[in-house]
């Protein structure tokens, strides 16, 4: 049976002023999520409470490990290979960590790396711990869409169940299940791609709809296409067909 983390009533305040109540939700292993709400809603803090890092009312039960990041600066003077343990990985560990980082040497000082490349780095870090549940706070926006696919798949290879907070939609429809967060809790839920059609409710809620998405969606009202399209080659082979 897929072990879960549940939330029941969580509510957080920061400064004596209460930023959300009443959040209840299941996280289920083998189910990517993504959440996303407008800037100040608490998504962040979530994040931190169920990761341990943040007081909160309610409950949270956690079925099984969790890791997570919500910073995307290493500030030590470790090499790479230090950091990871390296030397004392298996060789399957050390391909994959050679694999997605694609560097010719790991004796690299990590505060010397580039922003993507330290969070690369943390981001094996987190995997070679081999937690069930794996939490990011909005640290995809300078992956390209190769860089994500390797990431998700790295992710799934190793069993990791992946929850990812954002305001961005663009990182959104990297994932297949889509939870839009208000200060009252939920304000919507299901498969990404539902949810983003519903394109007057999410606009309403201060959200830009990736441009192919909206894009798709308008020509949908003119007949010109049955589907939506994530990418601007899709759609351009779709209209000359």
């Amino acid at each position: 049976m897929p072990k879960q983390i549940h939330l029941q009533n969580v509510g957080i305040q920061a400064k004596n002023k209460k930023i959300f109540d009443h959040f209840t939700f299941d996280l289920i292993e083998g189910k990517d999520v993504c959440l996303v709400g407008v800037e100040g809603v608490g998504k962040t803090l979530l994040l931190r409470a169920i990761l341990g890092e943040e007081n909160f009312s309610g409950d949270i039960l956690k079925e099984a490990s969790c890791r997570g990041i919500t910073r995307s600066l290493i500030k030590i003077e470790d090499s790479i290979s230090q950091y990871l343990n390296y030397d004392d990985l298996s060789d399957k560990e050390q391909e994959m960590v050679n694999k997605f980082l694609n560097l010719k040497s790991l004796s690299y000082s990590i505060i010397k790396l580039t922003k993507k490349f330290q969070l690369k780095v943390m981001m094996l870090k987190q995997i070679l711990m081999k937690p069930t549940f794996f939490f990011l706070d909005d640290l995809l926006y300078d992956f390209t869409k190769e860089e994500k696919e390797d990431f998700f798949l790295l992710c799934h290879q190793n069993q990791i169940t992946l929850f990812y907070v954002t305001s961005n939609l663009e990182d959104a429809i990297s994932f297949p299940y889509l939870v839009v967060m208000g200060k009252n809790g939920i304000l919507m839920e299901g498969p990404t791609l539902a949810v983003l059609k519903e394109e007057k409710i999410m606009k309403r809620l201060g959200f830009s709809l990736p441009f192919f998405i909206d894009l798709s969606l308008q020509l949908q009202s003119y007949d010109l296409i049955d589907d939506i399209y994530l990418d601007g080659k899709e759609l351009t082979e779709r209209l000359w067909k």
